[in-house]
């Protein structure tokens, strides 16, 4: 099983980041959509997805 390890440790590193870069920019997108942000501006006049975006002005 160490053996395996040692021989495998940088493409665990990398699986490692990867995860990691991931998992924040999923943290990220998860707070902006709390906070609001890049959403509906609630300007239905000059909405380019027509005021689908399901927030009422």
């Amino acid at each position: 099983m160490f053996a395996w390890i040692s021989n495998n440790i940088s493409a665990i590193i990398v699986i490692a980041i990867v995860i990691l870069l991931i998992s924040l920019a999923i943290f990220s997108i998860v707070k902006d959509k709390k906070n609001s942000k890049g959403g509906c501006t609630g300007n239905c006049a000059n909405c380019k997805m027509g005021c689908s975006c399901g927030k009422k002005p």
